[in-house]
C-alpha cells in the first residue's frame, strides 16, 4: 500500500539581490524569494502590502519563487508577502519583508509591525518606528487615520497601538504610515557622515545620489577648503559623482561635501577623505622558549598611519591567531606601532612559528618574519596519585604515572620505610602490586618522578579495610500477620564498622514512617504491620568505601489467614447442611412409613379378614398334662 503525505510550511520573503539591505539605492535592481517548504505542486502569489501585485514590465516573477524589481524607486517602497499553494492547502505568512529604497531627508522603517493573536477581551499591542519622521498615523482596514486615543484604541507617539480589549469586530489589517513634510515618499533613509580611505597616488571614486525633490535638485561637490569642485583636473567631479585621479597626502585629504539644492532648500553629507601612507615593519619578533605554565611575550614594530587606517594582527603557523581557552589566554596590544602578544600562562597548544600583520588600507599586509614559540612540557604527574582504601586480603595495584619534556622515572617509598617493600608488595615502573593486603601495609607512600629537569613528589594515604560481610540476615520470604508487630534482622561486620540502611522497593524513603525502626544492632522493627508494608525490603551495609547488599520479601499474612478461616466456615457450614438434610429424609421416609402400615392395616379389617392376635406359648411338664387329661 503507498500513501502520499503533503505538506506546506509558512512562508517567508528573504532578500536575494542585493545580498544586503543598504546598497538598495534608487534605480538599482531588487529580487525577492519567498521561501516555502511543502511537497508537490507549488503556485505562488504576491503581495504589496497585504494586496495582490499585478506583474508588469517594470515587476517580473522568475522562476516562480522570485520576485524581480527593476530601476526600484520610492514608489516600490511597502511590505511585501507571498503566499503558496499545493495540494496540501496555502502557507501561512510567518514573515514579511519590508523594502526601503532611500531618498533625501525621508523616513525610514525601523520597527515593521508584526501579526499579533491575542485572547478576546485581552490587550494587543502593535509597534512601529520610523527614522526621521515627523508623526505616525495608523490605518485599520484602510480607514483612518485612528484617533490618538478613544474608548477601544490608544496610540502613542513612539508609534504603538493598543487595543485596550480586543473584539472579534478588531479583527484585520493595521497600517502605520509616517508624516513628512518634505516628501510624498513613505519610507527614505538619511545618509550619515562616511570615512573613504585611499591610498597614496591610488584612484578614489564617491557617488552622490541625487534625492527627490520638486523642484529637481541640484548637486554639486565643495572641497575641504570650501571650494566649488568643477569638472576638470586631478580632483572633479562627474555625474555627481567626487573623482580623485591620484590621491595625494597633503592636497587632497580632509572633508568633502556633496550638497543637494533646490527652491526649498539644501542638504547635504559630508565624506571624510583620507589618504594613507604605506606601513613599514621596523622590527619582527624573536623565537623564545618557555616552560610550561610559564608567561611568554612577542614583540615587533612598525611605523604607520594610526587606526582605522592602519591595524596589526598575529599569525600563528600561517592562520590569524585565534582565541582559544577564553579571552584570558592572550592579550594583543598596539601602542603607537609597538605590537606586543602576551600569553599569561602558556600550554603546550601555544607552541608554534609566530608572525605579526600590518594591514594598512589601500596598501597590501606586510608580514614580519616569523619566530618559534617553544613550550616545554613541564615534569608532573598524570595524573596525580589519590589516597586509597585496600580491602584486606584483596590482589590491588596503585598507579603513579609522570610525564615531562624526556620521560621520567617514577618510584614509590613508603614513608619511615625506605624503597624496601615486603615481598607482597612490588615497585614496578611507578605501579605498586599489592598481592595479598595486610593489615602493616596502611601507612604514607611517595610517588617520586624524576628526569633531567628535576624531581616532583606526591604523597598519598593508603587505608586497609575490611569489606562488609553479613553475619545475619533475615528469613527471606518473610511473613507478617496484619496488625502484629514484625522484626527483619540483618547485621553486618567489617573494618570500619559498617552502617546498617534499610530501604523498600528500592526507595528510601518508603520507610519514613513512624511505626518503622531500624534498631542499633540493624535490625529493622515494624510496630505494626500494615497491609501496604508489604513489598521487597533492602538491607545494605556500607563501609568506607564498600557495600553490601540483600533483599528479603515480605509478605503480610492476614490475608492468608482470613482466607484460611473462610474456607473452614464455609467447609463447616456445608457440613452442617448436608447433616441436616440426611437427618430431614430418614425423618420424613420413618414417618411415611409408620403411615403406609397404618392405613393397611384399617383396609384389611374392613373386608372380615382373620385378625391375627399373639399368643404366648409356655412349657408345660408332662406329669401335669397326664393329670389334665384324666
Amino acid at each position: 500500500m503507498k500513501f502520499n503525505v503533503s505538506g506546506i510550511s509558512e512562508s517567508r520573503v528573504v532578500l536575494e539581490l542585493p545580498k544586503f539591505p543598504s546598497p538598495v539605492r534608487p534605480g538599482g535592481e531588487v529580487e525577492l524569494r519567498c521561501h516555502v517548504d511543502g511537497s508537490g505542486e507549488m503556485r505562488y502569489e504576491w503581495f504589496k502590502n497585504t494586496k495582490s501585485l499585478m506583474t508588469n514590465e517594470h515587476i517580473k516573477v522568475k522562476s516562480k519563487k522570485k520576485l524581480h524589481i527593476q530601476n526600484v524607486s520610492t514608489k516600490d517602497n511597502g511590505v511585501y508577502s507571498c503566499l503558496a499553494r499545493n495540494e496540501a492547502g496555502s502557507s501561512p505568512i510567518k514573515e514579511s519583508y519590508p523594502l526601503v529604497v532611500p531618498e533625501n531627508e525621508t523616513a525610514t522603517i525601523k520597527v515593521v509591525p508584526q501579526n499579533v493573536i491575542v485572547k478576546r477581551g485581552e490587550q494587543a499591542s502593535m509597534h512601529c518606528v520610523y527614522e526621521n519622521a515627523d508623526s505616525v498615523e495608523w490605518y485599520f482596514k484602510e480607514i483612518g487615520p485612528l484617533a490618538d486615543e478613544d474608548d477601544e484604541r490608544m496610540a502613542f507617539e513612539n508609534g504603538t497601538l493598543v487595543i485596550r480589549a480586543a473584539e472579534h469586530r478588531d479583527q484585520g489589517v493595521y497600517a502605520c504610515h509616517d508624516l513628512h513634510n518634505l516628501s510624498d515618499a513613505s519610507l527614505e533613509p538619511s545618509l550619515p557622515d562616511q570615512i573613504a580611505v585611499v591610498g597614496q597616488d591610488q584612484e578614489l571614486q564617491v557617488s552622490c545620489l541625487e534625492p527627490a525633490g520638486l523642484p529637481g535638485p541640484r548637486v554639486f561637490w565643495r572641497d575641504p577648503r570650501g571650494h566649488l569642485i568643477s569638472d576638470a583636473g586631478p580632483v572633479r567631479v562627474q555625474e555627481n559623482t567626487l573623482l580623485i585621479a591620484k590621491a595625494r597626502v597633503s592636497e587632497d585629504g580632509g572633508n568633502y561635501t556633496c550638497i543637494a539644492e533646490n527652491l526649498a532648500g539644501t542638504s547635504e553629507i559630508v565624506v571624510q577623505v583620507i589618504v594613507s601612507t604605506p606601513s613599514t615593519l621596523t622590527s619582527s619578533p624573536e623565537s623564545l622558549s618557555v616552560m610550561e605554565g610559564d608567561p611568554a611575550t612577542l614583540m615587533c614594530s612598525y611605523t604607520g598611519m594610526e587606526a582605522p587606517v592602519t591595524h596589526a594582527q598575529w599569525v600563528k603557523d600561517g592562520e590569524p591567531l585565534k582565541e582559544t581557552g577564553g579571552p584570558s589566554r592572550h592579550r594583543v596590544t598596539d601602542r603607537h606601532g609597538n605590537v606586543t602578544l602576551h600569553y599569561r600562562s602558556t600550554s603546550l597548544a601555544d607552541k608554534g612559528s609566530y608572525a605579526c600583520e600590518i594591514h594598512t588600507k589601500g596598501f597590501p599586509a606586510l608580514r614580519s618574519k616569523s619566530a618559534t614559540l617553544n613550550v616545554k612540557e613541564k615534569l608532573k604527574f598524570s595524573p596525580p596519585p589519590v589516597d586509597k582504601k585496600l580491602e584486606l586480603n584483596s590482589t590491588t595495584k596503585v598507579y603513579c604515572k609522570a610525564q615531562g619534556a624526556t620521560n621520567p622515572t617514577v618510584r614509590w617509598i613508603k614513608e619511615h620505610e625506605g624503597e624496601k617493600f615486603p615481598d607482597h608488595v612490588q615497585d614496578i615502573n611507578g605501579t605498586l602490586h599489592f598481592n595479598g593486603v595486610l593489615e602493616t601495609d596502611r601507612g604514607r607512600y611517595i610517588c617520586i618522578a624524576s628526569n633531567a629537569q628535576g624531581s616532583i613528589n606526591h604523597t598519598i594515604q593508603i587505608e586497609v579495610v575490611i569489606a562488609p560481610k553479613f553475619t545475619e540476615l533475615p528469613q527471606n520470604p518473610t511473613e507478617a500477620m496484619e496488625g502484629y508487630p514484625v522484626m527483619l534482622h540483618c547485621a553486618a561486620e567489617g573494618d570500619p564498622t559498617p552502617q546498617i540502611h534499610w530501604d523498600k522497593d528500592s526507595t528510601l524513603n518508603n520507610l519514613d514512617d513512624p511505626r518503622l525502626q531500624v534498631l542499633a544492632n540493624g535490625s529493622l522493627y515494624i510496630k505494626e504491620a500494615y497491609l501496604s508494608d508489604e513489598g521487597k525490603y533492602g538491607c545494605t551495609a556500607a563501609g568506607d568505601g564498600y557495600r553490601s547488599d540483600m533483599d528479603v520479601e515480605n509478605y503480610d499474612g492476614s490475608m492468608m489467614t482470613k482466607t484460611v478461616t473462610i474456607t473452614l466456615g464455609v467447609a463447616g457450614a456445608y457440613m452442617i447442611l448436608v447433616i441436616g438434610l440426611m437427618l430431614y429424609c430418614r425423618y420424613r421416609r420413618r414417618r411415611r412409613k409408620q403411615q403406609y402400615l397404618q392405613e393397611q392395616g384399617e383396609e384389611k379389617l374392613e373386608n372380615g379378614d382373620i385378625h391375627e392376635e399373639q399368643t404366648e406359648l409356655k412349657e408345660m411338664n408332662p406329669k401335669q398334662n397326664g393329670e389334665q387329661m384324666n
